[in-house]
């Protein structure tokens, strides 16, 4: 990621791509479905590779213009790069209205903001979980609207997709990442922590934290400077809640959780180590209460991981301490989880 000034430009190139599908492309995944049983092995080889040489052919004949980047329709009509029927067929697919990128292209947030930017005036500024995406913190997810941010008394629109607040932007709060116009990092944990929902807006603010291009001390001084306005109670619950320690959503999720539930706040990213040997990383700890908390996401049900995970519990049981787990079923109804937690905790220590 490159970040520059706000004067200053920059080129976009962040994009993830795969090989654009064409027509020919459709034809042969058709083909080989319906006729690999009936047709000669030799001659189905011969007839595939024809067809993703025209695959390769017809991409090579998309104009360079549209081949890795969103582009506004009207102009690639005006300009005489595509056809309205050649838009409109299976070689390119449409992110916004009037906004269109190659076929095969994942549109993911980023490409859901380099499209927005197309069709928003140039004092629009990207915000909340879209600026924090340009950040490195990708956990909007691929259908998310595009938070954006104008100043008070200009116009308000845009195509479905994109949600605009209106609001004053000061010049300390603009910065140019990877010639994206965002805001700056604690003016998107600021929006989004007024705007979202707890849950997401603090593993957003927990993100830019563990990327580091957010300090502790930003958001004590924008809470500071926010005294009085609109949002800062919201923003305070959330800014006084995070931790750059936290690496996942769902592990903030399961902080969330336990402080709603009254839990005593744990050790994140805790070491448990035996006669100065170590032993394990854990999620969450209570040292003094020599309780351990676990989040298992779906790749703890891999086999190997599996295997690991059991190797490692047994160390930390040997060790003494109590291992409580957690997935994704305790963080939509918790009940279960918090009265072991209460449980474990309420133990004298052994």
């Amino acid at each position: 990621m490159r970040t520059t000034s706000p004067g200053s430009g920059g080129f976009l190139h962040v994009m993830r791509t795969t090989s654009p599908l064409s027509a020919a492309a459709w034809c042969s995944i058709r083909i080989s479905r319906s006729r690999s049983s009936a047709v000669p092995c030799g001659q189905a080889l011969r007839c595939t590779t024809r067809l993703r040489h025209a695959s390769r052919v017809a991409a090579l004949r998309i104009p360079p213009p549209l081949r890795e980047r969103p582009f506004r329709a009207r102009d690639a009509l005006a300009d005489g790069l595509v056809s309205r029927r050649r838009l409109l067929g299976p070689e390119f697919q449409r992110v916004l209205h009037g906004v269109y990128v190659v076929a095969g292209i994942s549109i993911d947030h980023g490409v859901r903001c380099q499209a927005a930017r197309l069709v928003l005036p140039p004092e629009s500024v990207l915000t909340g979980h879209s600026a924090a995406w340009w950040y490195g913190v990708p956990f909007a997810r691929d259908d998310d609207v595009v938070m954006v941010a104008r100043p008070p008394g200009t116009r308000v629109d845009g195509p479905r997709g994109i949600k605009v607040h209106r609001t004053p932007v000061q010049v300390e709060d603009l910065a140019i990442v990877d010639g994206m116009r965002v805001t700056s990092p604690v003016r998107a944990a600021w929006d989004v922590s007024t705007l979202a929902q707890p849950a997401p807006a603090l593993a957003i603010v927990d993100g830019l934290l563990h990327r580091g291009v957010l300090t502790a001390n930003a958001l004590d001084l924008r809470l500071a400077c926010g005294a009085g306005t609109w949002g800062v109670t919201r923003a305070r619950e959330i800014f006084n809640l995070a931790d750059g320690r936290s690496e996942s959503p769902s592990e903030t999720q399961v902080r969330l959780t336990m402080h709603r539930g009254g839990i005593l706040p744990p050790v994140l990213q805790f070491e448990v180590r035996v006669g100065g040997k170590f032993v394990a990383r854990v999620d969450f700890a209570w040292p003094d209460r020599r309780v351990i908390l676990e989040y298992d996401g779906a790749h703890h049900a891999e086999v190997l991981q599996m295997g690991r995970d059991r190797r490692r519990l047994n160390e930390l049981v040997n060790a003494g301490w109590v291992v409580l787990h957690a997935t994704a079923a305790d963080l939509r109804d918790p009940t279960v989880l918090l009265r072991s937690l209460r449980s474990a905790l309420a133990r004298p220590a052994a």
